[in-house]
């Protein structure tokens, strides 16, 4: 059993090495901003049943949705994917993420045909039609009216391009010859991987190498049943809002959840939460899954790996047709970068309470995702600028929040000035850190940060905000953060947008987004 343990160990690294270098691969071949400089996919690894076994430490919102993709994909299907062929989709309701998340998979065989694995990669496209220019406008009822939505499709085939499936991405985008070469882009970095899997079990054995993952998942279930056990009878319960707007009037959405701890398994019950809605703010279950696993990942065991092993304790329950468990065709543009981050809030604060001796206030509560398209007068092509802002982290046990910085479910990185002003027609005029923003508290909640853009085209904007009117919350008697706002400026003067809103703006206006920042922790008054 030891040398079980140390081989799982070594095979462990090395399929985790597997992954990191998929996206490697990916960073210095795709196309856009969004994925080559802002980083914004996430790679995996699988094993021949299509268990997840590795997944690179990239963007934790696709944590629990790259995990089930293959088996859910093959499921489509109806067949296993064949030898040599690259299969393409962005279902929300096998990916799990809005329609720009867009998945590839492939498989790992051997020269006698037997299958070893899979890997896959999801990465963020920057325009797949829909609305408005980065397929995640407001307004929208239903999915179809979001973007291209394709069920799992051939995208390579023994090394060869399927030009059909190609064509109908580039044709569904105002920026084709961009998604083009990022989705190709995506299957390098699989060819990347493939090779790398397939030269790892080579190298450990095959035997021993479904030997090690065996033990590796079965490890990885143990070490959460374990930190699940010291945990044993306990319970939490919260409740969160999701700010929306219908009818004319400001809704709130609740997210409420309530878990309890029992014979070593964590049992996640969302009975409560609102239903789901017509706009984009529906989540499907699946997403909900990933929000789960990363809260107990970073409020348990923060290094525990990332594989399969980990389902294995969680029970989920959810209300059907709700905006955590929404069914098709709803819309579901903002289920990552607003729907997740409230899941993740009321999971955090649930958590809270079961682990009273380490409470987290909360952070900025958003993916702040500021979305510019539009035509390019310099170059007479359209453009698509998406970028999810910063904000405050909430403060924690022990140490104040950090400030300007992607918090929770998002992980992806910020794009330089120079960068934005080279590839777009926009200026950026201020960038910078809000005094203040932050929630106090003997350990303060972070800072929000503060961008001023000029627009130098006539062009679409969507802003993607929450905590405008509900503000992220202290712990142990911390204050809240001041919240997120957006205004505008132009021949009109001055005037606040909406937090979800798509709106259409002439060149020569000036864009602020002010993001929240995170809630304070403890009493102020004890700071030293």
């Amino acid at each position: 059993m030891k040398n079980d343990t140390i081989l799982a160990e070594v095979v462990r690294h090395g399929l985790q090495a597997v992954a990191e270098e998929m996206g490697a691969a990916l960073i210095r071949t795709a196309h856009s901003i969004n994925i080559r400089d802002r980083r914004d996919f996430s790679c995996g690894v699988f094993d021949a049943k299509g268990q997840l076994i590795a997944q690179a430490e990239h963007i934790p919102v696709h944590l629990g949705l790259i995990a089930g993709v293959v088996s859910r994909t093959i499921e489509n299907l109806g067949e296993d994917i064949a030898a040599a062929t690259m299969v393409v989709t962005n279902d929300p309701w096998l990916t799990g993420s809005h329609l720009p998340d867009v998945v590839v998979i492939a498989p790992v065989d051997a020269e006698d045909g037997r299958r070893l694995g899979y890997v896959a990669n999801m990465a963020h496209q920057v325009d797949l039609g829909g609305f408005a220019p980065g397929s995640l406008a407001l307004g929208t009822v239903d999915i179809t009216q979001e973007g291209l939505r394709v069920p799992p499709m051939v995208l390579m085939r023994n090394g060869t391009v399927e030009h059909s499936t190609l064509a109908l991405f580039k044709l569904a985008s105002r920026t084709p010859d961009m998604v083009a070469g990022d989705l190709l882009a995506q299957a390098a970095a699989n060819t990347t991987g493939a090779r790398r899997l397939a030269a790892l079990i080579e190298r450990t054995g095959e035997e021993r190498f479904h030997t090690a993952v065996t033990t590796l998942l079965a490890t990885t279930e143990k070490r959460l049943e374990n930190a699940f056990r010291a945990l044993e009878g306990r319970k939490g319960q919260f409740s969160d809002t999701l700010e929306w707007h219908e009818a004319g009037k400001d809704v709130d959405l609740t997210v409420a959840v309530n878990l309890t701890i029992t014979d070593g398994t964590l049992h996640a019950d969302f009975t409560g939460t609102s239903g789901q809605v017509a706009g984009p703010v529906n989540a499907p279950v699946f997403l909900t899954a990933s929000c789960v696993l990363y809260v107990v990942k970073a409020m348990l065991d923060p290094d525990i790996p990332s594989n399969a092993g980990l389902f294995r304790r969680i029970v989920l329950k959810t209300p059907e047709r709700s905006i955590v468990d929404a069914a098709a065709p709803s819309p579901v543009a903002l289920c990552t970068s607003i729907t997740s981050q409230r899941i993740t809030d009321a999971l955090i604060g649930a958590f809270n309470q079961i682990r009273p001796d380490m409470p987290i206030a909360a952070s900025t509560g958003s993916m702040n995702a500021l979305i510019l398209g539009g035509t390019d007068p310099a170059t007479g092509r359209s453009y698509s600028y998406v970028e999810t802002y910063a904000g405050g982290q909430g403060g924690l046990t022990g140490k104040a929040g950090a400030s300007g910085v992607h918090c929770h479910m998002t992980n992806t990185a910020n794009s330089p000035v120079e960068l934005i002003e080279r590839a777009y027609p926009l200026t950026v005029l201020d960038y910078g850190l809000i005094d203040g923003s932050g929630g106090a508290g003997e350990f303060c909640g972070g800072l929000g940060l503060r961008r001023t853009i000029l627009v130098n085209a006539d062009s679409v904007l969507t802003v993607h905000l929450d905590r405008t009117r509900h503000q992220p919350w202290g712990v142990m008697g911390g204050s809240s953060a001041r919240g997120s706002r957006i205004r505008i400026l132009d021949a009109d003067g001055e005037r606040s947008l909406p937090g979800k809103s798509t709106t259409s703006v002439k060149a020569g206006t000036t864009i602020t987004m002010e993001t929240a920042g995170g809630g304070g922790w403890g009493n102020g008054n004890k700071r030293v």
